[in-house]
C-alpha cells in the first residue's frame, strides 16, 4: 500500500508540485484578492506566496492602517487617526509591511473635495507615519520598489520620502498646484536617498519649473546610470538625460534649439541608441521639420515616438517612405497633429488624407496607433487595389480642419473606411484647449465622458458617417 493511501481521514495532502514558490506565485498573480487570502488560511503550504503576492502591491494606505486597528471612513464615529490610536502589534506590522513591492497614493482619495463617496480623514498619511515612526522606526516599506505618488497637498507631497527604501527601483511623481519651495525641498531629498542603480523616474510638477528646480532635477539624474525610464514632461531636454541605458524618455525641447532642434535630436541618437519610445515636446516656434526628424533613423528600436508640436510640418510621402523602412518595430507614430490654427477658419492644412495610403504600405503591420494633422480638402476615392492598415487600433486627426460641405464629410468617411481597419469605429480629435502633456495616445474623448468636450464637433460628425459605413457594409456582406 502507498504512503498516501495511509493518510488519515480529511487530510488531503498538497501536490508536490503546488509546494513550489515559483509555480504557486505563478498561480496566484492570476487569482483577485479574495481567492489569494483564502489560499493563506486554508493550507499552510501556500500561506507565504499568497501573503506575498496579496501584499505585493497596495494602491492605498488603509491596509497598512488596518494591521494597527479598525478604519473608519470620515463620516463615521470611530478610530480615524484622530480619536485615539490603537496599540500596535508590530510584529504583526512587520512581517505584511516587509512583503510590499510597489505603493501608489492618490491625494484625491483622502480630501472632502475627492471623487470617492466615502473618503478617510485627509491627514491620514501623516498621522500614520507620525504613528509608526513613533512605534516601529526603520522603514515602513523596507523592500518597497516601486513608488506611485498624486499629491494633492504639500504635506502630501513631504511624506513621499517615508515611503521609499534602500531598494527602491522607480519613482512616479505628480504634483497639483504646489509651491516651488516644496517641490524644491522634495527633489533635494529624492537627491539624496534615490539609490543610484535606481531604474525608473517620473515627475510631472503642475506648472512649468524654473532655472532653479531644472538644475536640481539636474543633479537628481546625474550618477544614476542605470536609468532606464525618464519622463520629465515639463523639464526642458538636456545633455544629462541622455544616457546610454535609457529605453524611454520624455521631455521638452530646450528653447536653446528652437532653430536647429535636429542637432539635439541627432546627439540623443548618438547617446542613446537604445532607446525605444520617445515622447519630446516642442515649443511653438521652434523649427520642426521633416528633415529634423531624420537622425532618428539611426534609433531602430523606436516602438512610440510622440512628437508634440503646436507648429506645421511638412511631411511628403517620400519621408514616410523613410520613416517607415527605418522603423521597422514602430506600434506608435505621433508628429504634430495638435497645431494650433494658422490659417483662415474653415480651411484644412497638414498632411493629404491620400497620404495614409502611404503609410499603410511603408509601415509594418506593427504599427498600430498614428496621430497625424491631416488636409482631408480633397479626399480621393477609396485605393483600387485595396490597401488597408492591418493592425492599426487608434487613430487620431488632432486639430486637424475639415470644411463646410456634408458631402465632403462623406466623402471622408468613406475613404477612411477603406483604408482604416473594422477594429476602429471612430476617428479621435482635440480642440484648442487639450493638455498637451497629456500624451495624444492617452486622451481619447470618445472613451471618457469628461472630457467628450474636447473633441471636434464635426469630426464627431464624420466618426458617425464611417461607423454608419461600416454598419451598411456589413450588412450588405
Amino acid at each position: 500500500m502507498l504512503d498516501e493511501d495511509r493518510r488519515p481521514a480529511g487530510r488531503p495532502s498538497v501536490p508536490p508540485v503546488l509546494s513550489i514558490s515559483e509555480i504557486l506565485i505563478y498561480i496566484f498573480r492570476e487569482l483577485d484578492n479574495a481567492s489569494r487570502a483564502a489560499a493563506a488560511r486554508v493550507c499552510q503550504t501556500w500561506v507565504e506566496a499568497a501573503l506575498d503576492v496579496l501584499w505585493e502591491d497596495l494602491e492605498s494606505p488603509l491596509p497598512i492602517m488596518a494591521l494597527l486597528g479598525p478604519i473608519r471612513d470620515y463620516y463615521t464615529r470611530g478610530w480615524d487617526w484622530e480619536t485615539g490610536s490603537p496599540d500596535g502589534d508590530w510584529p504583526r506590522f512587520a512581517s505584511y509591511t516587509k512583503r510590499v513591492r510597489s505603493f501608489s497614493y492618490d491625494g484625491r482619495l483622502y480630501s472632502r473635495g475627492g471623487y470617492t463617496e466615502y473618503s478617510i480623514a485627509s491627514n491620514v498619511p501623516a498621522k500614520l507615519l507620525s504613528y509608526v515612526a513613533t512605534n516601529h522606526g526603520a522603514y515602513l516599506l523596507p523592500q518597497n520598489q516601486r513608488l506611485r505618488w498624486r499629491a494633492f497637498s504639500e504635506k502630501s507631497l513631504q511624506e513621499i520620502p517615508s515611503f521609499l527604501s534602500p531598494n527602491i527601483k522607480g519613482v512616479d511623481v505628480e504634483i497639483k498646484e504646489q509651491t516651488s519651495s516644496a517641490i524644491y525641498q522634495l527633489l533635494r531629498t529624492l537627491q539624496e536617498v534615490l539609490p543610484h542603480d535606481m531604474v525608473s523616474l517620473r515627475f510631472v510638477p503642475h506648472n512649468t519649473m524654473g532655472d532653479e528646480l531644472e538644475a536640481e532635477m539636474t543633479r537628481a539624474i546625474n550618477f544614476r546610470s542605470n536609468l532606464r525610464v525618464l519622463r520629465l514632461p515639463v523639464f526642458p531636454m538636456n545633455t544629462s538625460m541622455f544616457i546610454p541605458n535609457l529605453r524611454v524618455l520624455e521631455a521638452e525641447s530646450d528653447s536653446a534649439w528652437n532653430s536647429d532642434p535636429g542637432a539635439i535630436l541627432l546627439h540623443l541618437s548618438e547617446k542613446c541608441p537604445l532607446i525605444e519610445d520617445l515622447r519630446i515636446l516642442f515649443p511653438g516656434d521652434s523649427v520642426l521639420t521633416a528633415e529634423s526628424v531624420r537622425p532618428l533613423f539611426r534609433c531602430s528600436n523606436l516602438r512610440s515616438l510622440d512628437l508634440e508640436y503646436t507648429g506645421a510640418v511638412d511631411i511628403q510621402d517620400q519621408h514616410i517612405r523613410e520613416m517607415g523602412g527605418a522603423w521597422r518595430d514602430l506600434e506608435a507614430l505621433h508628429i504634430s497633429s495638435r497645431r494650433a490654427y494658422d490659417g483662415p477658419l474653415g480651411r484644412p492644412s497638414g498632411i493629404p488624407i491620400a497620404s495614409l495610403v502611404t503609410f499603410a504600405q511603408a509601415f509594418s503591420p506593427k504599427l498600430r496607433k498614428l496621430a497625424i494633422h491631416i488636409n482631408s480638402s480633397d479626399a480621393p476615392l477609396p485605393p483600387n487595389p485595396p490597401v488597408c492598415f492591418p493592425n492599426l487600433e487608434f487613430f487620431s486627426v488632432g486639430t486637424s480642419r475639415l470644411g463646410y460641405s456634408e458631402t465632403e464629410y462623406r466623402r471622408i468617411a468613406w475613404f477612411l473606411g477603406s483604408v482604416l481597419p473594422l477594429r476602429i469605429h471612430s476617428v479621435n480629435s482635440d480642440v484648442l484647449s487639450f493638455n498637451r502633456y497629456r500624451s495624444v495616445f492617452k486622451f481619447k474623448p470618445h472613451e471618457d465622458g469628461r472630457f467628450r468636450w474636447s473633441a471636434s464637433p464635426v469630426w464627431d460628425m464624420v466618426s458617425g458617417m464611417l461607423y454608419d459605413y461600416r454598419k451598411t457594409s456589413s450588412n450588405d456582406a
